[in-house]
């Protein structure tokens, strides 16, 4: 088995399997219709109709629901506490200490400048 993308709608499941055999490249296409198979001369030709499928699928209301295999290793960190310090935007510390001024219009009429339109 090679890579494969599923996606849904409503109760609707579709997978796009991609395989290579002997230089080969091929798509399988599996989902309520029975599975079809698309064959292509080379990778680069075979991510140019996956992009055009994928697409096409998300605008027609097809929403991406898992990739397998799964790759990643070690533990899920998404169910980990995290720490009160962590400090994941670090680099905006610095903007949450400057004020932003307050529009005032009477003050800006004191010193002369009217706005446009009056």
């Amino acid at each position: 088995m090679g890579s494969a993308w599923t996606f849904r709608r409503g109760d609707e499941r579709l997978s796009l399997e991609r395989r290579e055999f002997d230089g080969q490249f091929e798509l399988a296409v599996n989902g309520s219709g029975g599975p079809r198979v698309y064959g292509f001369r080379d990778s680069a030709e075979l991510d140019r109709f996956q992009q055009d499928m994928e697409t096409f699928l998300l605008k027609t209301g097809w929403a991406f629901e898992r990739f397998s295999p799964d790759r990643r290793g070690g533990t899920d960190r998404r169910t980990f506490p995290r720490i009160d310090v962590d400090r994941r935007r670090w680099w905006t510390d610095g903007l949450k200490m400057l004020p932003l001024p307050k529009w005032n219009p009477e003050a800006r009429r004191r010193r002369g400048k009217q706005p446009a339109g009056e």
